[in-house]
């Protein structure tokens, strides 16, 4: 805190994510979000006593105006405010997280849907291409599970562990894909629960 003050001139700092909200463990980043008189976000990113530190310094203005984005900070710990500048944000950011994300076009969806069969038929080319696309499948394969139910994406850690309590079978389906070396038959199976057109889907 000392250094972002002196640095930046931050008069506002949240530690947020796993440090903030007791999911920690052994490979955990130190989280922080710093907000003072400068005209672009700044990130800094270190090795600091074995632990590595994730920053960034907010314009002020980010303060009165949080964008989507900024909804990673719901819960976080405050480590120095002005004036309830770091409450303000907070409240802002629950008030925004209640009202929920903006419902997805049906367009949108019907394209997210076709993307991901597209993807499954041109990762079976086995070439480098194709195994590129296995991976960016796969990664949007979690996002895209939140999004296309209408419900916000909190990061990696707390949507498989939401999946885990409450839809075992996309869980499951979706960590036999993740393996390394996964067959086909287990991308496309986690590709049918995610487009919910799998019968199990939710038991």
């Amino acid at each position: 805190c000392a250094r972002l003050q002196a640095e930046y001139g931050a008069h506002t700092i949240l530690l947020y994510g796993s440090m903030a909200d007791g999911s920690a463990d052994a490979d955990s980043d130190l989280d922080v979000a710093a907000f003072g008189p400068v005209e672009r976000v700044t990130r800094i990113a270190e090795l600091r006593d074995g632990i590595f530190v994730d920053a960034f310094v907010y314009p002020d203005t980010v303060l009165d105006a949080p964008e989507e984005e900024h909804l990673r900070f719901r819960g976080s710990r405050i480590l120095l405010q002005r004036a309830g500048a770091a409450a303000s944000l907070l409240e802002r950011l629950e008030e925004r997280y209640e009202a929920g994300p903006e419902p997805l076009p049906a367009d949108e969806v019907e394209v997210r849907r076709t993307w991901a069969r597209k993807m499954v038929a041109r990762i079976q080319r086995g070439d480098a291409e194709g195994d590129y696309r296995r991976h960016w499948l796969l990664t949007v394969l979690l996002e895209d599970y939140f999004h296309l139910r209408g419900s916000w994406f909190e990061g990696t850690k707390k949507a498989l562990a939401w999946l885990a309590t409450h839809d075992a079978a996309t869980s499951r389906a979706l960590e036999s894909a993740f393996e390394p070396g996964a067959p086909i038959a287990a991308i496309e199976r986690a590709v049918n629960h995610v487009l919910n057109e799998h019968p199990d889907v939710g038991r």
